[in-house]
């Protein structure tokens, strides 16, 4: 009997392993129209550069009192708490609403009367707190626990550096360890991690490893990139800020980039300018006409111009349009449109601004710890000795499945199998774009390893049947233990010595007939099925046992179990099935 190629099983399988084929046949994609396979190697193949990041920040608890820091800020000469976020406070002099707005209090009311300003203010404790710390040190400070308080303090900080910047205030750091963690918030920690992701994959490096450590550290493994490029690059995202100019030179702090809560790709008009179109926040908005008021850039734009920083590098700045100041002087503008020029460079300056707006504001200021380089011939060297160790793993499987059953039709189609899952494994890794790395090729060979035990499951229950003497089959010459139906020969063993037995049930061996059930009969789909319950079972705790891994996401082994996760599935789904069928048709024919 033929093998019918257009059973649907096979036929699955055939389709499922050309599509793996065309995912990683190389393509004209390199520079020059040179071959390319979508393949993407990591770090420990194709060579490249690894660097070590430091979060600079900390957690905090304080011991501190919200009134002393607000007879400090306004240099009040009384201040009374009213209910749990109201203060009334008096002050000397003349005080405007402006002035407390200044000072990260929005919504406050000033009445000054007989030289003495009465200014209510409404703020949590906390709240006032928070004002506190972000202008003494200069940072982002964020709440992140109640009972007690917890600040994260988002720049470089020591515990004696605070106490100092609390000390004008009678405040201190609380005593014990919980008082000050170096380190930041998990919530933080992933979203650094994010922007970078996004912005190096924006940035055209694709599937950069960004791996966290704990609460203070990121490992990231830039494949094919030099470490000067690598430090330039993951360096230069940082601090975005919005400025705005007073006088001269002199420019104050309007937002940072977390009230950018939306960034459209750069366009140009119709008159060639490039602009990015950006969204602020509700209080982006709010703080942006307040300062816009104060400082008189909507009655004096060219004077005032709005400029953008990141780590304190200008990359915008540009005054407000005419209409734009015009209406700001009414309301707060959320939509606005930063213009940066005209024509080619016009367009590069857009988008750079648009991976900045979008991307380059990291929550924290990192620092650059760690670093080094594989270089590209010793990637090189290790492409090599991963393809002679994979070589290697299927002579060694297609030798011992030679000497099990002594039979090419058999041997064949386990080998071509297991090859045709390592196919199909590397075609998803190619449509997914991500690395493939020493733990993933290791994967794959474990993979090779299972795959070939559930094909001996297969093929034993295949070729088990009834015993009519007491030989076994041909297939018994590695000691398997098979009730394979043999042909009786005649003549007795009787009175024979034990070698003689041996040799007697050996000759019948050599003279059996393996006899099975067509792919189609109810025998063989008894015995399939026996099979695929062992193989369901134990492809199920292989996956499972690979579950942790994925889950804790720590490094390598991240790629290592999914990949096992994903073999497991592509062989039970389609390879597995299809052998099934396959070796059905061959054992029918015997």
């Amino acid at each position: 009997m033929k093998i019918n190629w257009t059973d649907p099983r096979i036929a699955i399988y055939l389709a499922a392993v050309l599509i793996a084929l065309a995912l990683i046949a190389p393509l004209p994609i390199g520079h020059g129209g040179s071959l390319e396979s979508r393949l993407k190697y990591g770090l420990d193949i194709e060579g490249g550069s690894w660097l070590q990041l430091k979060l600079e920040g900390a957690v905090v608890e304080l011991n501190i009192d919200p009134i002393k820091v607000l007879e400090k800020q306004f240099e009040a000469t009384s201040v009374d708490k009213q209910g749990d976020s109201q203060y009334v406070l008096a002050v000397k002099g003349n005080v405007t609403s402006a002035m407390a707005e200044k000072l990260g209090y929005p919504g406050a009311k000033a009445v000054e009367r007989g030289g003495l300003s009465k200014v209510t203010i409404t703020s949590s404790p906390e709240g006032v707190v928070t004002n506190y710390l972000k202008s003494a040190l200069q940072s982002d400070v964020k709440l992140v626990g109640m009972a007690p308080p917890q600040y994260e303090i988002r720049t470089n900080v020591t515990r004696e550096s605070l106490n100092a910047a609390l000390a004008p205030v009678g405040g201190y750091v609380a005593s014990g360890q919980a008082g000050f963690v170096e380190g930041l918030t998990p919530d933080t920690v992933d979203e650094t991690k994010k922007v970078l992701d996004s912005k190096l994959n924006r940035l055209g490096l694709q599937d950069i490893k960004v791996r966290v450590v704990g609460n203070q550290f990121i490992l990231i493994d830039m494949a094919g990139v030099d470490v000067a490029t690598a430090q330039d690059v993951v360096g230069k995202p940082g601090k975005f800020e919005i400025r705005i100019q007073t006088t001269d030179n002199n420019t104050e702090h309007v937002t940072y980039g977390d009230t950018v809560v939306g960034v459209d790709v750069p366009r140009g008009d119709q008159h060639g300018m490039w602009g990015v179109p950006f969204t602020l926040s509700d209080e982006g908005a709010k703080a942006l006409q307040t300062a816009a008021i104060q400082y008189g850039a909507t009655k004096d734009p060219k004077d005032h111009e709005l400029s953008m920083y990141l780590d304190k590098d200008q990359i915008f700045s540009a005054p407000l349009a005419l209409e734009l100041a015009s209406s700001m002087q009414k309301a707060p503008m959320s939509n606005l449109v930063a213009e940066v020029g005209t024509g080619d460079p016009g367009s590069l300056k857009a988008k750079e601004l648009y991976i900045h707006l979008r991307e380059g504001a990291l929550p924290v200021n990192v620092e650059v710890i760690g670093s080094g380089q594989v270089t590209a011939a010793l990637g090189a060297q290790f492409m090599k000795q991963i393809m002679i160790g994979f070589i290697a793993a299927l002579l060694v499987v297609a030798g011992l499945i030679y000497r099990r059953y002594r039979e090419k039709r058999i041997v064949l189609p386990m080998v071509a199998t297991s090859f045709s899952e390592v196919i199909m494994m590397l075609g998803i890794w190619a449509l997914l774009g991500w690395q493939l790395d020493l733990a993933s090729i290791a994967g794959i060979i474990l993979v090779i390893g299972t795959g070939v035990d559930h094909l001996v499951i297969i093929t034993d229950e295949l070729i088990r049947g009834g015993e009519t003497g007491a030989a076994a089959s041909a297939d018994v010459a590695s000691g398997q233990r098979s009730k394979t139906t043999i042909v009786q020969t005649a003549g007795s063993d009787k009175g024979l010595s034990i070698r003689e037995r041996a040799a007697a049930v050996a000759e019948k061996a050599s003279s059996a007939k393996v006899t099975t059930a067509g792919p189609s009969g109810k025998v063989y789909i008894t015995r399939l099925s026996r099979a695929f319950s062992i193989i369901l079972g134990a492809a199920a705790t292989t996956a499972i046992a690979m579950v942790p891994l994925l889950v804790m996401g720590f490094g390598s082994l991240t790629g290592f179990a999914l990949i096992i996760i994903i073999g497991v599935f592509l062989g039970v789904g389609i390879a597995r099935p299809a052998y099934g069928r396959i070796i059905g048709y061959i054992l029918a024919e015997s």
